[in-house]
C-alpha cells in the first residue's frame, strides 16, 4: 500500500510537471529585441500592402513580412474549368509554409480538423485581446469550425439582406418588410404587388438575380436542408423540407410575387445597357428592374448598396429612396442567418516559429483600428466589428447585424456532395421547377422523378471517382 501510495503520488507531481510545462508552452513569448518575420500567402504583394500591410508596418515597423503571392493560382482559376483552386492552394501552403493562413471557410474548417491550426484561445487570454466587439455569434461559428477551439479570427464578412424601394410600398400603401420575416411571410408581401402595373409593366414583389432554382435553394438555406446526406449518399430532395421549399417557389413565381429571370447572354442588350461582364453592366436585369422601380424587393449582399450609391453617376438619373431588412428566417430559429459568409479566416500555423509576430497580425488585422477602416470603405464586405460601421449614406446599418451568423450551413454543403454533381443536378432541377411553375406535373411526380434521376448522378459520379 506505501508502495502505491508513493507510485501515485509520484504519478501526481509527474502530472503536476508536465502541466505546467504545458502551460508554457501555450503562452507566447515576446518578440526578441521587438523584432520579427512572418511570411503571409495572399493574392498578391501590392494588393496585401494596400489592403493591411501599410498600416500594420506604421504600428509595427521592427516586423518584417515576406508576402508569397498566389496570383498565378488565381488566373489559371480563371482560364481552366477544371483548375481546383482549393487542392492547388493547399499545395501551395505546403510546399511554402506560411506563419499566417488566409483562409476561406470550407479551408478553415478542414485545416482546423487536420491539425494544422495553432489554438489561438491561450494568446488572446495572455494580451487579454477583446472578442467582446465582434458581431454576436461570429466567435461562436468559428469555434464551431474547430470542434470548440479558437483556429482563427475574421475581420470582415458578407450576408445578404433585403432591399427595398420604399418609393412602391408607399405609393401602393403597403407595410415595409422588417427584421425576421420567414419566408412565407416574405412571399406574402410579395404578392401584394402582383396586380401592380408602372406603366404597362409588371411590377414584381420580388426580384431575384438569378432562375428559379437559385430561389429555391435560399429558401432551403434558412431551413440548413441538407441536400445529400453525408453517410449514406442519399439525396434528401423528396423530405419535407425541400419538397415544401419547391412548391414555395414554383407557387411564387407562377402568381407574380416573385420573377426569377432567364441566365444573361454575353452582348444581350437590357433596357439600354449591353452585358458585357464589367462591373455596373454585369448585374443586370435584377438590378436595373429594381433601380427603375420594376421591382420592389430584391435579396442581395452588401456591394449591392455601393451599386445603388454609385448608379446615378453612371445612369444620369436621381438615386432611388432604398432601405434594407434583413434576411428570412427559420421560424424555428429567428434569431439566426443562414447568409453569412466568412471569405478571410486570419489563423496561424501550429507549426510556425514565429507565433508572437503571427499573432500581433492576426490581432492588427481584426482590431478595431482596421475595422474603423473597413467601416469607412464599405464595399464588397462589411468589417465584424459592428461598432464601426453603424451609417451608410444616411441609413441605418442594423439590418446586415440584426441576426447572428448560423453556425452550420446544409446547402453548400460540399464534404457530402461529389464534384461535378451541381451542375448536372441544377439542369434537372430547373426542368423540374418549370413543370411545377406551368402545372404541367404535381409536386409529387416532380420531386419523385428528380430523386430518382439525381441519386443515379450521384452513384455514377461515385463509382467513376
Amino acid at each position: 500500500m506505501l508502495k502505491s501510495g508513493k507510485t501515485v503520488i509520484m504519478l501526481l507531481t509527474i502530472m503536476s510537471l508536465l502541466s505546467g510545462c504545458f502551460g508554457e508552452r501555450s503562452e507566447l513569448a515576446p518578440l526578441k529585441d521587438g523584432k520579427g518575420k512572418i511570411r503571409v500567402v495572399y493574392q498578391d504583394e501590392d494588393r496585401f500592402y494596400s489592403d493591411y500591410g501599410n498600416f500594420f508596418k506604421m504600428m509595427n515597423p521592427d516586423i518584417d513580412i515576406e508576402i508569397i503571392s498566389e496570383a498565378e493560382l488565381f488566373d489559371e482559376a480563371e482560364k481552366n474549368e477544371a483548375f481546383n483552386l482549393t487542392e492547388e492552394k493547399k499545395k501551395l501552403l505546403d510546399k511554402v509554409k506560411p506563419d499566417v493562413l488566409f483562409l476561406n471557410e470550407s479551408m478553415f474548417e478542414a485545416f482546423a480538423q487536420e491539425g494544422r491550426l495553432y489554438d489561438i484561445e491561450p494568446a488572446i487570454s495572455q494580451d487579454q485581446y477583446n472578442l467582446d466587439g465582434f458581431m454576436p455569434g461570429l466567435i461562436d461559428r468559428l469555434r464551431a469550425k474547430g470542434n470548440g477551439k479558437l483556429y482563427g479570427l475574421t475581420p470582415s464578412f458578407e450576408t445578404n439582406v433585403i432591399y427595398y424601394n420604399r418609393n412602391l410600398f408607399k405609393k401602393h400603401q403597403i407595410e415595409p418588410p422588417n427584421g425576421k420575416m420567414t419566408w412565407k411571410e416574405l412571399i406574402d408581401l410579395a404578392a401584394r404587388f402582383s396586380s401592380v402595373e408602372s406603366g404597362k409593366k409588371q411590377v414584381f414583389g420580388l426580384y431575384q438575380t438569378r432562375g428559379p432554382a437559385s430561389l429555391m435553394y435560399d429558401i432551403a438555406a434558412a431551413s440548413a436542408l441538407k441536400l445529400v446526406d453525408a453517410k449514406s449518399g442519399k439525396l434528401l430532395i423528396g423530405s419535407d423540407g425541400w419538397k415544401e421549399a419547391m412548391k414555395m417557389t414554383a407557387d411564387a413565381v407562377r402568381n407574380h410575387a416573385a420573377y426569377a429571370p432567364p441566365p444573361v447572354e454575353e452582348g444581350e442588350q437590357l433596357d439600354g445597357y449591353e452585358y458585357t461582364g464589367d462591373y455596373l453592366k454585369q448585374y443586370s436585369r435584377s438590378n436595373e428592374m429594381f433601380y427603375m422601380g420594376q421591382a420592389a424587393m430584391t435579396i442581395q449582399p452588401p456591394w449591392f448598396a455601393s451599386f445603388l450609391r454609385d448608379i446615378p453617376y453612371y445612369s444620369k438619373t436621381p438615386e432611388i429612396d432604398w432601405g434594407i431588412a434583413a434576411a428570412p428566417v427559420n421560424p424555428a430559429k429567428p434569431d439566426e442567418s443562414a447568409y453569412v459568409k466568412l471569405s478571410e479566416i486570419y489563423a496561424i500555423s501550429v507549426d510556425s516559429p514565429n507565433k508572437r509576430a503571427a499573432w500581433e497580425f492576426v490581432k492588427f488585422v481584426n482590431g478595431p483600428e482596421m475595422a474603423q477602416v473597413a467601416g469607412k470603405a464599405m464595399n464588397h464586405t462589411l468589417p465584424t466589428r459592428s461598432d464601426y460601421f453603424k451609417d451608410f449614406r444616411g441609413r441605418e446599418t442594423e439590418a446586415f447585424y440584426l441576426l447572428k451568423p448560423m453556425e452550420a450551413s446544409g446547402v453548400s454543403d460540399k464534404k457530402s456532395i461529389p464534384p461535378g454533381f451541381q451542375a448536372e443536378f441544377d439542369s434537372l432541377l430547373s426542368d423540374a421547377l418549370k413543370s411545377l411553375i406551368d402545372q404541367e406535373k404535381t409536386l409529387d411526380n416532380a420531386v419523385a422523378e428528380l430523386q430518382i434521376k439525381g441519386q443515379e448522378i450521384i452513384d455514377r459520379l461515385r463509382e467513376t471517382k
